[in-house]
């Protein structure tokens, strides 16, 4: 029987999970849309996009199961690293919300 306790998403990573594929996509695809319909721009709006909401969560979404497997394979891991492995994967999130916020505002504020 498994007795390692199971990593759970918990509330501010589910919650950086939701605002990045939701309000940092949104804000991105209403950015991208009120400037010219050019390729180039498309372009530049989905790269953004990629490097601030897909790789993101990618890499949280990887940090998250390999820090499951530090759960699983050494359960007697201390609690600060537990803690600050869990913590990192919220990071990694904001850091790309972050990110779309100030080049939006950077972008209209001109």
């Amino acid at each position: 029987m498994d007795t390692a306790p199971r990593l759970r998403f918990g509330v501010t990573f589910t919650l950086s999970l939701i605002m990045s594929w939701t309000f940092a996509t949104g804000v991105l695809a209403l950015a991208g849309w009120t400037d010219s319909h050019t390729p180039q721009h498309f372009t530049s709006w989905v790269s953004l996009w990629v490097f601030t909401v897909a790789i993101p969560t990618v890499q949280a979404l990887r940090i998250h199961r390999r820090l499951g497997e530090v759960l699983q394979d050494c359960a007697m891991t201390s609690p600060q690293i537990r803690r600050d492995l869990a913590h990192a994967r919220f990071v990694i999130m904001m850091c790309g919300s972050m990110t779309v916020l100030l080049v939006v505002g950077l972008h209209f504020g001109r």
